[in-house]
């Protein structure tokens, strides 16, 4: 009956033997599993980390690009009026001298009060050229300065379109991890 026993107990140890090293071996696969879905967590975290940064850097590159957009605007709004008003101006000296050359031509009374009103005349004529030169010039460096908005312009409204399809992009990344979670 001792050997029976002795037996039973050998048997039984074994199979509690058996049973930890089984638990050892599923917790083993646990603990495995764990480690993993940590590691898929931080990357989680990290992915989502970077993207609200970029989400802030990509606020912060708008509104400058708002601001300088609405700087160029104005600059543009400043230019145009100080185009038109040189036009005005200039349409005013062309009326002045048409009717400087009607007075002109009325004064044909006389050789002598002729040649006093086309050496007048002449004066006016040379003065008024300098002064209409001196518009067209002004006027040149204004429509460059124009273009030169107008470019700069077309260039950060580029740039804001390629900044607001990458925030597009990471919006609709960010929002498929969040979906898949």
């Amino acid at each position: 009956m001792k050997r029976l026993l002795t037996t039973l107990l050998i048997v039984i140890s074994l199979g509690l033997c058996a049973v930890c090293i089984v638990q050892w071996q599923r917790e083993e696969r646990l603990r495995g599993h764990i480690l993993d879905l940590v590691k898929r967590l931080e990357a989680e975290n990290t992915l989502r980390i970077e993207a609200e940064r970029k989400v802030r850097e990509y606020e912060r590159e708008i509104a400058r690009l708002t601001e300088l957009r609405a700087e160029v605007e104005a600059k543009l709004v400043e230019v145009t009026r100080e185009y038109n008003d040189l036009s005005k101006d200039s349409v005013a000296r062309g009326i002045t001298i048409a009717i400087y050359m009607r007075e002109l031509m009325q004064m044909q009374h006389g050789l002598e009060a002729t040649q006093i009103a086309f050496g007048k005349g002449a004066e006016a004529l040379k003065s008024h050229n300098s002064v209409v030169t001196t518009q067209n010039s002004a006027m040149e460096k204004q429509n460059e300065l124009l273009k030169q908005l107008v470019a700069e312009r077309n260039d950060a409204i580029t740039k804001l379109n390629a900044r607001t399809r990458e925030f597009n992009e990471l919006v609709e990344k960010y929002n498929k991890l969040s979906k898949s979670r």
